[in-house]
């Protein structure tokens, strides 16, 4: 992500799409995650919006960064809000994973980390099927005698 920029509340109401879905990431120990409870893992827009406004009663900044990306940050935590389609794009489609895929070492939306996984189980089912198929005869053989 790029530089950010704190919001004010006239900022925030231009950054924040009500009408659209986002995606909620909480940091914990270092990193971040998605909700484990899925109904908390999307949020509408408006959600957003009374988030961060509730927010202020406890000296939380709200950092701005492109793609409509939002963060909550206070001393005691932090959220992040991506628009669905922000999230689609740059993060990794794999199930239960949020790395971050717009680094150029995944494919198909998948990061490195779940594309490497995904080649592997790839290269096991071809060599399993290569396993199942009969051989062919020797053409040799049944020519000599």
């Amino acid at each position: 992500m790029s530089q950010s920029t704190i919001a004010t509340a006239d900022g925030l109401r231009a950054a924040i799409d009500f009408k659209s879905e986002y995606v909620l990431h909480v940091h914990e120990d270092g990193v971040w995650t998605r909700p484990k409870n899925a109904e908390h893992r999307i949020l509408h827009g408006i959600d957003v919006w009374h988030a961060i406004q509730r927010s202020r009663h406890y000296a939380a900044d709200v950092h701005v960064f492109e793609h409509g990306v939002l963060i909550l940050a206070s001393s005691t935590g932090a959220l992040r809000f991506i628009p669905t389609e922000t999230y689609n794009e740059f993060f990794c489609s794999g199930e239960d994973c949020d790395n971050y895929s717009a680094d150029g070492e995944g494919w198909e939306g998948l990061c490195g980390n779940c594309a490497d996984r995904a080649y592997i189980v790839e290269c096991a089912e071809e060599e399993d099927s290569d396993l199942n198929t009969t051989p062919l005869p020797d053409s040799g053989a049944a020519r000599s005698g």
